[in-house]
């Protein structure tokens, strides 16, 4: 019998703990959903 499930279980709360890497997206797909926009009146009240 093996501990897998056990391990698994462990590795996934230390993943939970730390806190994630933004993920990188282009400026194209960020235009298409409308974040670009968001992010540049953002960066106009700065």
């Amino acid at each position: 019998m093996s501990n897998r499930a056990l391990w698994s279980m462990k590795k996934k709360h230390e993943w939970l703990a730390t806190p994630r890497k933004a993920k990188r997206i282009k400026r194209a797909a960020r235009v298409r959903c409308g974040l670009q926009d968001a992010m540049d009146r953002k960066a106009a009240k700065a």
